[in-house]
């Protein structure tokens, strides 16, 4: 049987970035403090803080500045290249490296770090010289697929503003769970309780950006931390993002259908281009859609008090919405029908339509979501 690769669908979240100005003033205004005490600590090295950690500490600089808040890093715009470079040797029928505006669709939101991340993608595809004379059309700050929360009206009074979607993350943070990790840095960097709460979940971050910028690297603010520690301090943030973008509220993935309608549309549709068409997006956009098509789902809701219980649970978000994170959909003619392939972080997945095959015929697709794609009233959805 004959298999053809015929279109893809792509959502992209931007590339490494730079942290926001309220976390860079913490790290640029807490952390040189922590660190003079640490260096000057007599109770260090030990077991857990070697001599090289302090070295590195000792030269640490936060060399960022706050107009340069969430820009696109040289890493993200590497992850780009290479992601588009990966892509067009997996689906070569689909991804010609010569580039025309018909065969091409590209769209990025409004702002920095997705413009250079569609910019980086297609100099992956087509080299930077050709790169330059990409079409790409203007921006919407309030785009309804790329960005289709920012009209929902509804989320934002709901679940956005609305203080208890932070609520298990707060209880968390406050938990003994939390303070025994707050004890146990502090011990470990013989601090006798100078770190509170809010420095602890600083170092975290400067420990996670400094990662994502060099991979190859260390940064010295995760040597305070072992691996215990690192997924304590993870699900505070799982916490917030599932009940703000993922499962948490019926209506923060339903409000998805524009998008999953989107895809549909262009796939099935008989016009032969697009063939490829790629959104250049965020974080929301993301976990939104992964919650709209049922993947990562735990059989319930995760709360604050349920740490012990789901140290296997699926809603991850260091693993399912990483920067470059990224879901494709893929047309394949397969003999006489039309199937789609699902990939997410390049990584094929199976569609609870179709839980025992990779591919998956759009008339299941069509019936199992048949709600999402017949009945996506947005605007009545999102009214308040």
């Amino acid at each position: 049987m004959a298999v053809n690769q015929k279109k893809i669908w792509m959502i992209v979240r931007h590339g490494t970035r730079n942290p926001s100005a309220s976390s860079m003033e913490k790290i640029k205004s807490r952390l040189p403090q922590i660190k003079d005490l640490v260096v000057k600590n007599d109770g260090l090295p030990n077991d857990y803080i070697k001599n090289r950690d302090l070295d590195l500490l000792r030269t640490w600089k936060m060399k960022l500045d706050v107009k340069d808040e969430y820009k696109l890093t040289h890493e993200g715009e590497e992850e780009m290249l290479l992601l588009a470079e990966r892509m067009q040797s997996r689906f070569p029928q689909i991804f010609d490296n010569v580039y025309s505006n018909t065969s091409y669709k590209f769209k990025y939101t409004y702002t920095q770090r997705t413009q250079k991340s569609a910019f980086y993608f297609a100099a992956g595809l087509f080299g930077k010289k050709t790169a330059k004379s990409v079409w790409f059309p203007e921006p919407s700050k309030k785009d309804p697929i790329l960005r289709f929360y920012k009209l929902c009206d509804k989320w934002h009074k709901e679940v956005k503003y609305n203080p208890k979607t932070e609520e298990h993350r707060r209880i968390f943070e406050q938990s003994p769970k939390m303070f025994t990790v707050v004890n146990v840095v502090n011990k470990r960097l013989n601090l006798t309780n100078h770190l509170t709460t809010e420095d602890v979940i600083t170092m975290y971050k400067a420990c996670a950006f400094e990662t994502a910028w060099n991979k190859l690297g260390k940064s010295p603010w995760c040597s305070p931390f072992t691996e215990n520690e690192l997924k304590i301090l993870e699900y505070a943030e799982d916490l917030k993002y599932y009940w703000q973008d993922g499962y948490g509220h019926e209506l923060t993935y339903k409000q998805a259908c524009p998008a999953f309608s989107d895809m549909i549309s262009i796939l099935t549709s008989k016009d032969q281009f697009p063939k490829v068409t790629v959104y250049f997006t965020h974080s929301g956009t993301i976990l939104k859609m992964l919650a709209h098509i049922g993947l990562y789902k735990d059989d319930g809701n995760l709360t604050a008090t349920d740490y012990d219980k789901i140290h296997n649970r699926k809603w991850r978000t260091s693993q399912i919405d990483s920067f470059a994170s990224n879901l494709a959909f893929i047309l394949f003619r397969c003999g006489k029908k039309d199937k789609i392939l699902t990939m997410h972080q390049e990584t094929v997945i199976r569609l609870p339509s179709c839980p025992n095959t990779d591919l998956c015929e759009i008339e299941k697709i069509n019936a199992f979501y048949s709600e999402s794609i017949n009945g996506c009233n947005f605007k009545a959805l999102c009214a308040i």
